[in-house]
């Protein structure tokens, strides 16, 4: 029997109050920011700027701005474009940016919600607004990073986290929310979150309270270039979306990605992940931007026949009539790849991973695991229902968290914890499940053995990595992955058996990307441990993602330079099938890698080619 079941995701869409347009399988909009907006008050000239910008991309929607920098929109050109849009059958909504005009004392300087004066003048800025639309989508920077005189007064004892949340969660239900629904009852108020999640209560963004005090949110997708000072995985254009989905399911209404990567195809793979995390809408940052014309920098994997085929995207611009290639251009291209598979993706799942509301401890952590093909969602609450709960340090930061893992496993789930999750815990309860002991030392490790069938095989790292050294009480637990150095090792993944189910403690590398200097083999006996509740692993490299739905279909994107070969490894099934070309893989069937206190399955295993910075998509077959 035939388990896969293929849907269309115009349903979820409907249910969200979103209509697919130019797209099948979500809408793309544009921000034009105030300074621009300010600028469409000639019709005329609109005109031929509008056509010019739709022969290379299709928005459905687009969002003007009524203020930014201190700068009010001149509400006669905002009236002429609010007409000219519709009159072209484009949604038209608003956007507001709280922020000061440039930078004193900061890189950004945010508003003060301490200030009278400026809580009057925030008022005023959202009553504008809702006199126009429908919707506003507040631009991520609804933070404040103010430490002036007043706001020192105002904080006291309190932490600046616990101040700033506490103000901004007030502010945005008097000064910004309130306002609006009386001038406009109609009116929703939606706020973006950026890309900084871990860090940003610090700042005044809260997590627990601003989703239900505002209508809805908004996904900072942007992720750009890991070389840039945030040093954002490429993953976390997937997960963040994915996250804030799970704050308050169905009222994660876009993700927002801008072009700020450093190749064209970096900027393709945010739109992919993005989409492929089911978005039903999303949106280009910015309007002139997207006008701009792309720079094209040289790619030392340009050779290849990549997702974002540059030669490709050239030749259908000139049948467009489009001679000056654009950022927009770009976009429209990486959505038209999507598309194509999109409709036959379920919901992702992902190994959830526990993140308490405003809480803090290996910062992103869980987007570098993304990036060697561990696919993990953040949840804010404890999965109870889920057979493998990964938690790494900020679940600490729940009083109850050794209660609910010893329940947990109790009830024969099981709990993979990292490192520095056990350290926060150490001398807290945690050792009742599975006594070991976080070092102060550290070990520069070079050589990994993981299990291979009843025996264990050496592989040598890419780089010496550091890790904590941590010890146990010997048969209490086992090491399943050991490290060596000089003729002294240390476990890199603990299993200890616990009631009714296996509790494991995945040691970390002092530098997150160090993970994926781990050996192919090391990184496939990882990816076996955790594949308890999924069904689907790869085997290869680092940086290869795999991104698993619900109704048996999946797909894997290579953030690599060069092509890569990878297995891909189902539950037993018949065959696996590319949504795009339809081409039909068949495996190869073999018995899994054993687990100790897990049931074993047959499994089949796929080869598969993934050129650089490129995705396929899949359904498995699973017909007896």
């Amino acid at each position: 029997m035939k388990r896969t079941v293929l849907f269309s995701v115009l349903p979820f869409l409907c249910l969200m109050g979103v209509k697919a347009g130019n797209y099948k399988n979500f809408r793309v909009t544009t921000y034009v920011i105030v300074q621009d907006v300010n600028k469409m008050g000639d019709e005329k000239k609109l005109e031929a700027e509008w056509s010019e910008f739709t022969k290379s991309v299709k928005p459905d929607k687009i969002y003007l701005e009524t203020f930014r920098d201190m700068n009010f929109v001149d509400e006669k050109a905002l009236q002429t474009a609010i007409k000219f849009f519709k009159s072209k059958g484009v949604e038209v909504e608003g956007g507001i940016t709280f922020n000061s005009r440039g930078s004193v004392t900061g890189r950004w300087e945010t508003f003060c919600y301490s200030n009278p004066e400026t809580r009057v003048l925030i008022r005023k800025i959202s009553e504008i607004a809702a006199k126009y639309f429908d919707e506003i989508l507040l631009d991520d920077f609804y933070f404040t990073n103010c430490k002036c005189k007043l706001c020192v007064a105002a904080k006291g004892d309190q932490s600046w986290a616990k101040f700033r949340t506490a103000l901004l969660d007030q502010s945005a239900k008097e000064l910004i929310v309130d306002p609006a629904h009386a001038v406009n009852p109609k009116c929703k108020v939606i706020v973006k979150f950026p890309n900084w999640y871990e860090h940003f209560q610090g700042l005044g963004f809260d997590l627990e309270k601003m989703p239900t005090i505002f209508d809805g949110v908004y996904t900072g997708d942007e992720t750009r270039d890991p070389k840039g000072e945030q040093h954002l995985q490429p993953y976390e254009s997937f997960s963040i979306y994915r996250y804030f989905n799970n704050l308050r399911p169905g009222y994660n209404f876009g993700g927002w990605v801008d072009n700020g990567a450093s190749y064209l195809d970096m900027f393709a793979e945010q739109l992919w992940m993005t989409l492929f995390a089911k978005t039903p809408e999303i949106t280009m940052w910015n309007y002139g931007a997207m006008k701009g014309t792309i720079r094209d920098t040289p790619r030392s994997w340009s050779k290849y026949k990549t997702s974002f085929d540059y030669d490709d995207m050239k030749a259908e611009s000139a049948s467009r009539g489009v001679t000056r290639l654009t950022y927009g251009r770009v976009a429209d291209y990486a959505f038209e790849k999507a598309d194509k598979i999109l409709g036959k993706l379920g919901t992702p799942k992902g190994i959830k991973s526990y993140k308490p509301f405003n809480s803090v401890g290996e910062d992103f952590l869980q987007n570098y695991m993304g990036m060697i093909g561990v696919p993990v969602e953040i949840v804010p609450a404890f999965p109870e229902n889920n057979e493998l709960v990964l938690l790494t340090e900020t679940a600490s930061k729940d009083p109850d968290i050794v209660a609910k893992i010893n329940k947990h496993l109790l009830n024969g789930g099981e709990v993979v914890v990292t490192s520095g999750f056990y350290h926060a815990m150490q001398g807290k309860g945690i050792e009742n499940i599975c006594e070991m002991v976080y070092t102060d030392r550290k070990a520069d490790i070079d050589t990994i053995i993981v299990p291979s069938g009843w025996w264990r095989k050496p592989y040598k790292t890419a780089v010496t990595i550091k890790i904590p050294q941590m010890t146990y009480m010997t048969n209490d637990s086992w090491e399943e992955i050991s490290t060596l150095s000089y003729g002294n090792g240390w476990p890199l993944l603990q299993r200890n058996y616990y009631g009714a189910a296996n509790f494991f403690v995945w040691v970390i590398p002092e530098n997150f990307s160090h993970l994926y200097a781990l050996p192919d083999a090391v990184l496939n006996s990882l990816r076996n441990f955790m594949d308890n509740e999924i069904g689907l692993h790869i085997e290869g490299p680092s940086q290869v993602a795999l991104f698993p739905y619900d109704n048996g279909t999946f797909v894997v994107e290579s953030f690599r330079d060069e092509p890569v070969t990878i297995n891909v490894v189902t539950r037993k099934s018949k065959s696996i099938k590319d949504l795009d070309s339809g081409e039909v893989i068949n495996g190869t069937n073999s018995q899994g890698e054993r687990v100790l206190g897990r049931k074993n399955y047959e499994v089949t295993k796929y080869s598969v080619v993934v050129q650089p910075h490129s995705f396929r998509g899949f359904s498995v077959d699973t017909t007896n």
